[in-house]
Order: C-alpha cells, then structure tokens, then sequence
C-alpha cells in the first residue's frame, strides 16, 4: 500500500473507528477539513471556549488550512455547539 493511500484512509479509518466505538458523533465539515493532516477524533476529545478555538483554526490555517469564509464560520458554528468548554 503507497503512503499516500495509507495517509488518506488512515483518517477516514481513525474516525469510523472513534464514531462507532464512543458512538459520537461526527461532522462532515470536520472530517474534511480538520480530517486532511489529523484524525478528525482528535477534534471531538477536546472541549474548548470559542476564543480558544478560534486561536486553533488560526494556528492551523497557518499550518496550510485552507477554509473559505464560509467554511469557517461553519466550522465555529459545530465547534462551538459541540465542543465548548463550559465554565
């Protein structure tokens, strides 16, 4: 199997695996965008507050994400209904 194969199922398998081992529940929006370098679960064991998740969307487009406007307003939208660290 070429590396490229095992880089892009190895994130697609990861998560199959976290959704329906915890049964959580996955994003399709996460899965793409966040799922490309990581595995998506990665996302989904953190609760974080909206400041700090807007500092993790930064630091990952400084590290090659590439999100419309849109998508990452999506992306803060199911991050903060799902993921917020609650005080």
């Amino acid at each position: 199997m070429s590396i490229c194969l095992r880089v892009s199922f190895f994130p697609v398998f990861a998560s199959l695996i976290f959704a329906c081992s915890e049964g959580g529940k996955t994003f399709p929006l996460i899965e793409q965008k966040c799922g490309k370098c990581h595995t998506a679960s990665i996302v989904y064991q953190k609760n974080r507050t909206e400041d700090d998740w807007k500092r993790v969307i930064h630091g990952m487009k400084m590290r090659g994400l590439v999100l419309t406007k849109q998508e990452e307003q999506d992306v803060m939208k199911v991050l903060t209904e799902n993921f917020l660290l609650k005080n």
